[in-house]
């Protein structure tokens, strides 16, 4: 029996994570929830992501994943250690160790790190990097309105202005950036028109990379060699979600399903 993948995020953001991992493992199966009912994870508390999550991870055991991929900085920055204490029978990853080790490979000396409340109040992002360099300069931004206008397609329209407001000020003090928001790849060519000759680090990419090697580690590797099967979810409205992500993903053979998990 083939197993799937499993991967999620609060929204739209997590397709980037999907993308990456359709063209790095094109044979495996995925199933892909986004959580739009409880978009945006930034401002939530620890209590109410792992309640979310908790729903989430319960439905992928149900469909017999044989990985979970926390498709979020927020959830992985705040309860990706709860979640693989509750579900040791899966290997559950997160984005955050993956990112900050493509950032230590670019051998940069300072990095601004963008992300929603809940990941920059963690602190993950800072202290991982310290971990392994503590004289590198980490900056810590919240970007709280960036998620919402993506989630909308507002992004579509040109948020240059926004984005400039927050980043303007860092311009001279760092040379590299880290997205820590796998919605924010969808808006990097905006970022780089405010924001230029920086070294730029996606966790939507680094994590994809993780995945595809544990499980070549591991021999969970899908060994058919026809195209997997996606599936998508959303716990919003379908037609939102398409839209606001249509401009980037690519939907084509692929449709979007409601999930409700109530009782």
């Amino acid at each position: 029996m083939v197993k799937p993948i499993g991967i999620f995020d609060s929204g739209v953001g997590g397709l980037t994570v999907l993308t990456h991992l359709k063209n790095e493992l094109p044979h495996e199966d995925m199933i892909y929830i986004g959580d739009n009912l409880h978009c945006p994870y930034g401002d939530k508390t620890k209590e109410q992501l792992l309640s979310y999550t908790k729903e989430i991870c319960d439905f992928f055991i149900s469909k017999n994943v044989k990985m979970i991929v926390l498709a979020c900085n927020t959830t992985s920055a705040n309860v990706l250690d709860e979640l693989q204490a509750l579900y040791p029978q899966v290997p559950i990853v997160g984005v955050i160790h993956s990112t900050v080790h493509d950032f230590l490979s670019q051998h940069q000396r300072s990095v601004l790190v963008i992300a929603t409340q809940a990941t920059i109040q963690s602190h993950k992002y800072q202290e991982t990097i310290h971990h392994y360099d503590s004289s590198i300069q980490v900056y810590e931004l919240a970007t709280p309105q960036l998620v919402p206008l993506i989630e909308s397609g507002e992004y579509k329209k040109g948020i240059a202005d926004v984005i400039s407001n927050y980043l303007s000020s860092y311009q001279d003090k760092v040379d590299s950036l880290i997205l820590g928001c796998t919605h924010y790849p969808i808006i990097l060519d905006q970022v780089k028109e405010v924001f230029s000759d920086k070294v730029y680090i996606s966790s939507s990419a680094s994590i994809s990379h993780e995945v595809s090697s544990y499980l070549r580690v591991h021999n969970l590797l899908n060994l058919k060699e026809s195209q997997g099967i996606v599936q998508i979810y959303t716990t919003g409205e379908p037609k939102e979600f398409c839209y606001s992500s249509e401009g980037f993903f690519d939907y084509q053979g692929l449709q979007v399903q409601h999930l409700s998990f109530e009782k």
